[in-house]
């Protein structure tokens, strides 16, 4: 106990146990006047430390105040008793009857403290247990006093002399029966020690104060005798408990009352026992009609107290089954809100793109579809199909993550222009998908206007300001009867073709429907095509533009269909070049070109060049080369004499297959052209790169280079160039005298065109032969 106690209390505790011990010393030797004072002097100081120590620790506001009180009432009562002592001649019994009174305010604060303690401990409400046992105590002193202590004689108990400690032991038997109940009740682990000491010293208290009654009552004077020891002991016991009060101890909540009710049962029964056993040896004699009324007693009090714990057990399992249901039903509904918050979440993801926020292509879908069955007469449906124009140069620029805020930006700004009834999709990366229902026709197109002054509003992210603007694609319906993917299609082919279309910011799929539907039909016509029956080449003659010499011809494909006529290269081409067919045009128009061009010159011993234009789709094919080595090969043409036209596009996008097939006809002495140079890039680094044989100025710079100085100058230093990197140039399209002089004057290699020749057949092409021989 004493490692329990601070180095600043050690001290307090010494100088008490001094006093003790003196106050021992005096009792047996000294008179009753050292008695008197030592004792008050030791009542003081234990009164004086606790009072300091509540006050240094805040528990003044607790029961502590109580036991303080009836300590400093106790030194009171001593103070008059000496007084009275000193002055026993001159005292009356009015003057002791005073200080019996004043006495018993010390019994009436202790159990007022041991009523406080009770309140504050009792936290189960066993209201029941604590009547029971209480009962039981109060019968076994009631029982022993009558039969042991007044031997059943009624008329000392209501004799005078007695009256007045019967009212002393009625007191102690209420504080025992309360430090008893609460001793049982708070869970021994979860006690704190200066609780227990407190409990200790009013027990101890009750147990003097019976003792000493009984004996006074007898005739027994235990003034100034040993037995006083045990009544300082008990204010010293105080003073230990108040040494070990923690800062604000009273007003932490005790724990949950003991709930082992079995063992508690035994150990009630065993402690009462041991008081028995006690009063029986101090009383010195035993009652057997006692003996027997303690025994049925006992039996009784262990049945009750058996029966209530039982009851109590039972409510304890049902509070706690109760208490697992709803910490089940609690994690039940935990669950229940965290799976329908998962399920929230996957909703969202399933329907929403999580980047942007806008509805994602499956549940747009399905709204369309929705919108499409429910729309009412009279109302269309609007699909604007959205692509952002260089979308790839931001994230390249500036990273993808600014590139995903400005997707975020854009949909926020899209929103804010949205009509009633209309939604907005990703469909990914920077496409978006618009749909509104609306009334009329003409609403759209304000809608148009609105929609690209969103898209085109600068967005401002850190430090930087960009700028956007969309090609959008419009189809629109008014049937219910379409199905959501078509119309989406719809305003795809629309928004291709805006996308083909610089000068456009928008088409709307009616204003194309026509021309759609056309190549279709061209496409579905070239899909049946038989390809000897229906294709011819024509071969337009190239030229020397100094002496006019013939050098060669380029072939040009023609297409008489049985069905719709003949049908411009200008139109089916693009459209074969968007499917496979391509492959095989191009391959039997090499084939054509190659085998017509090796019989003439096999024929007039002429070394003329044949140019065949080669679509970017051949060149991806890996079977390309070979069969233009193959025909070679096949119809004994002197690779010399094969020129591949490749367009100005096709170099800048080239891949390493289009490198790999260059560099194999390089090697086999074909020579490569590019087709309508100075309307692309124009750049020189990969003419040298992949040793371009020819440039063919484009039709489009020759149309103007009489009229235009800009044309004219560009054509100049396009020739020029080619001089300097030893690059051979020819003149498409060279149509009057004026273009052929400035050409010349230039100096241009070669010339083709409508003035020297237009494309011809195979037949006037022979001819153009035989007559240039």
């Amino acid at each position: 106990m004493l490692k329990k106690i601070s180095n600043g209390h050690q001290a307090a505790f010494l100088y008490i146990g001094v006093l003790f011990c003196a106050y021992a010393v005096v009792l047996n030797f000294g008179k009753q006047l050292y008695c008197d004072v030592t004792s008050i002097l030791l009542n003081v100081s234990i009164a004086l430390i606790m009072l300091y120590r509540l006050k240094m620790t805040k528990n003044l506001n607790s029961y502590w105040v109580w036991i303080v009180l009836g300590v400093i009432g106790w030194v009171v009562a001593d103070v008059l008793w000496a007084g009275y002592n000193m002055s026993h001649e001159n005292s009356s019994l009015e003057a002791l009857f005073f200080i019996q009174v004043i006495y018993f305010i010390p019994f009436i604060l202790f159990l007022a403290a041991s009523v406080a303690i009770f309140i504050r401990s009792n936290k189960s409400g066993l209201w029941t247990q604590a009547l029971i046992d209480a009962g039981v105590i109060l019968m076994i002193y009631a029982s022993f006093f009558w039969f042991v202590v007044f031997d059943r004689d009624l008329s000392f108990v209501l004799s005078t002399d007695f009256a007045f400690h019967l009212v002393y032991i009625f007191v102690d038997i209420v504080m025992f029966c309360i430090v008893f109940i609460v001793y049982f009740s708070v869970h021994t682990m979860k006690r704190r020690l200066s609780f227990f000491l407190c409990l200790a010293a009013l027990g101890l208290f009750c147990v003097y104060d019976m003792y000493y009654s009984v004996m006074t009552a007898n005739g027994k004077d235990l003034t100034n005798t040993n037995y006083e020891l045990v009544l300082e002991l008990v204010f010293v016991l105080f003073f230990l408990a108040a040494l070990h009060l923690k800062r604000g101890e009273v007003r932490l909540k005790f724990r949950k009352n003991r709930e082992d009710f079995h063992r508690i049962l035994i150990n009630k029964l065993l402690l009462l026992f041991v008081v028995l056993a006690f009063a029986i040896v101090i009383s010195g004699k035993i009652d057997l009609s006692w003996g027997i009324f303690i025994m049925i007693l006992m039996l009784a009090y262990a049945v009750l107290t058996h029966s209530i714990s039982s009851v109590r057990n039972n409510q304890l399992l049902i509070a706690k089954e109760q208490n697992v249901k709803q910490k089940l039903d609690k994690m039940i509904e935990e669950r229940v809100q965290e799976l329908s918050q998962t399920n929230k979440r996957l909703k969202q993801l399933s329907e929403y793109d999580f980047l942007t926020g806008a509805l994602n292509r499956p549940f747009f879908l399905l709204k369309l579809e929705e919108m499409i069955k429910t729309k009412a007469l009279g109302e269309n449906i609007d699909i604007y199909s959205i692509d952002i124009n260089h979308f790839k140069s931001v994230n390249d620029s500036y990273g993808h993550y600014v590139g995903d805020e400005v997707l975020a930006r854009v949909v926020k700004n899209i929103k804010s222009v949205l009509p009633k009834n209309s939604l907005l999709a990703r469909f990914g990366g920077d496409d978006f998908m618009v749909v509104a229902k609306q009334k009329g026709d003409g609403y759209f197109r304000e809608f148009l206007t609105r929609l690209h002054a969103a898209i085109s509003q600068p967005i401002l992210i850190e430090s930087y300001k960009i700028s956007l603007s969309a090609k959008i694609g419009i189809s629109t319906t008014a049937t219910s009867e379409i199905l959501a993917e078509d119309l989406i299609a719809q305003a795809g082919v629309a928004l291709n073709s805006a996308k083909k279309n610089t000068l456009c910011e928008h088409v709307f799929y009616d204003d194309i429907k026509d021309m759609i539907q056309e190549q279709n039909y061209i496409e579905i016509l070239l899909n049946s095509i038989n390809f000897d029956r229906e294709f011819r080449l024509n071969f337009q003659p190239q030229y020397l533009i100094e002496g006019k010499k013939l050098i060669g011809a380029e072939a040009l494909i023609r297409w008489n269909s049985p069905i719709k006529g003949f049908v411009s290269p200008a139109l089916f081409i693009p459209i074969a070049e968007q499917s496979s067919i391509i492959n095989s045009i191009g391959k039997w128009v090499a084939k054509e070109a190659i085998k017509q061009m090796s019989a003439w010159n096999q024929k007039y011993a002429t070394a003329l060049k044949i140019g065949i234009n080669v679509s970017p789709k051949q060149v991806d094919n890996v079977n390309f080369a070979s069969d233009i080595l193959g025909f070679i090969k096949e119809f004994n043409i002197d690779p010399r004499c094969v020129d591949i036209e490749i367009t100005e596009a096709s170099l800048v996008n080239a891949e390493e297959i289009m490198q790999s097939v260059l560099g194999v006809f390089s090697q086999n002495g074909i020579s490569i052209s590019i087709d309508d140079f100075g309307t692309g890039f124009s750049s020189m680094s990969y003419i040298k790169k992949y040793a371009i044989n020819k440039l063919k100025i484009a039709k489009e710079l020759v149309d103007n280079i009489a009229s235009n100085e800009i044309d004219k100058d560009v054509a100049t230093s396009i020739i020029s160039l080619a001089k300097n990197i030893n690059v051979k140039t020819i003149a498409e399209g060279v149509e009057d005298a004026t273009q052929l002089e400035i050409l010349k004057s230039c100096g241009c290699d070669e010339v083709q065109g409508y003035f020297w020749g237009k494309p011809m057949s195979a037949a006037e092409f022979e001819e153009l032969i035989k007559s240039s021989i």
